[in-house]
């Protein structure tokens, strides 16, 4: 890119865009990857006279579509959000014809490509199979968890107001092009006095001493992208059974997970003899902070923390009743610390204004990982009430996420979405370092036969 003039400049990228900026540089992180079935109406297949209108559209709308990253020259510099001139949708579109692509082969295939910074190209792509399966892939500082439905949402309004022609490939981005303020600019994210205890015995206590729980393989001492990606689906029918047994129970989805989750989890690594010397299973929930800030879910932005909490290595038996006991409290703990979260953002400001971010990150690399488990629930999906009318000219279904942090994130990752047909989409994913394929693939297959049994409980009255 040319140096940028003053106009050239949106904003100063926010804390948890920093940290999306210094994960992706270090090769951490490749970013967010979200796919869905587009259906004509009438049968026809998404082309180039289609989608390209379409997407027009959704840039003009969207202003992180159309910026780039300036990074600083040391960490201590804060990088910049650069509007873009244009968009040349060639470069960023992709057409394919391979009928033998599997959901989990295209995830993973985007997750393991990283994005650049600082060039003419835009930190999004689009990859387009068959005329009718999406893949939106998008780097974590434009775009949290969260941000995957709303692009899809967007793509599916544009492709329902815009009519087919032939568009030119190239979109001028709108001097005037914005980006939603970032998190500390909308809500608090101070860091409390505990808070800073905590973060200070992170920095300077060793890691031997803290740990106490199951994190999978070590952080790799070479980072690496290389992801193992399984996508499974809950049919409408599934998932409406799913929800009023959480609903009965006084629970929510996410919790219900998480606590099956561990339950396996501890079954099958006690099998292989992995949880020796720990008794818990250190976990990690994403929690969308657009609560606080007020950001609708339809925007595109970084805003999000997370809830830890190391709960106990407690085998969940093959047959045995399903512990909602268990599950309302982890829905209680889970609720009653998604306000602090906000501080999380506090104490990673902190390690980027002392310039610490950079180092305390890179000393990961050989390092045991913080978190063996990792449990992100998207919810509903925000479709409008335009795309749920009978006569709308295209629907969407079997709409699927995934998202990266390969290298040192959670060694094994549920990510869950739900699509506007009605059904609960789960992708399970793995790090190669973190952990064995065997191993993976047995953990997919025992949460799967899991969570059907659970399906076969009554309800309760």
């Amino acid at each position: 890119m040319s140096s940028p003039s003053s106009t050239d400049v949106v904003r100063d990228a926010g804390t948890i865009e920093r940290y999306h900026i210094l994960l992706g540089q270090l090769g951490f992180d490749s970013g967010v990857t979200i796919s869905g079935d587009y259906v004509s109406a009438t049968g026809s297949a998404l082309t180039k006279e289609t989608l390209y209108p379409a997407l027009h559209t959704m840039i003009r709308e969207h202003g992180a579509l159309g910026v780039q990253v300036r990074p600083g020259a040391t960490s201590k510099v804060v990088p910049q959000f650069i509007r873009l001139p244009q968009v040349d949708l060639d470069s960023i579109v992709e057409f394919l014809e391979d009928d033998a692509t599997s959901t989990d082969d295209l995830l993973r295939t985007q997750l393991e490509r990283s994005f650049a910074l600082d060039t003419a190209v835009p930190l999004w792509r689009v990859t387009v199979v068959k005329g009718r399966t999406v893949v939106l892939s998008f780097h974590h500082a434009i775009g949290d968890g969260q941000s995957g439905p709303a692009l899809h949402a967007a793509l599916l309004s544009a492709l329902n107001r815009t009519a087919a022609a032939a568009a030119s490939n190239i979109v001028a981005i709108a001097p005037d092009a914005t980006l939603v303020a970032p998190v500390e600019a909308l809500t608090n994210i101070s860091v409390s006095p505990g808070g800073l205890v905590q973060m200070l015995q992170e920095l300077f206590t060793p890691k031997k001493l803290r740990r106490r729980a199951w994190t999978g393989g070590r952080v790799p001492r070479t980072p690496s992208l290389a992801i193992a990606v399984r996508a499974w689906g809950l049919a409408p029918p599934q998932t409406a059974a799913l929800l009023a047994r959480c609903r009965a129970r006084q629970t929510t989805l996410t919790a219900a997970l998480h606590v099956l989750a561990v339950g396996v989890l501890a079954r099958v690594l006690g099998a292989h003899g992995a949880l020796r010397g720990v008794a818990r299973i250190a976990a990690e929930t994403p929690v969308s902070l657009r609560r606080f800030t007020g950001v609708p879910p339809v925007a595109l932005c970084d805003q999000v923390s997370s809830v830890y909490v190391s709960p106990r290595a407690v085998p969940l038996e093959r047959g045995a009743p399903f512990p909602w006991d268990d599950a309302r409290a982890a829905g209680e703990v889970l609720h009653a610390r998604v306000g602090k979260t906000r501080e999380l953002l506090g104490m990673l400001r902190l390690l980027q204004r002392m310039g610490s971010a950079e180092s305390y990150y890179a000393e990961k690399l050989g390092k045991p990982r913080a978190c063996g488990l990792v449990i992100s629930n998207l919810g509903r999906f925000p479709d409008g009430d335009a795309e749920k009318a009978g006569d709308a000219p295209w629907k969407l279904e079997n709409v699927f996420f995934c998202q990266s942090d390969a290298v040192q994130g959670s060694a094994f990752k549920i990510n869950v979405v739900g699509s506007p047909e009605g059904s609960t989409n789960i992708t399970f994913a793995w790090s190669k370092d973190a952990l064995e394929d065997s191993l993976g693939e047995e953990l997919v297959r025992e949460i799967k036969a899991t969570l059907e049994a659970l399906l076969e409980e009554p309800i309760p009255a």
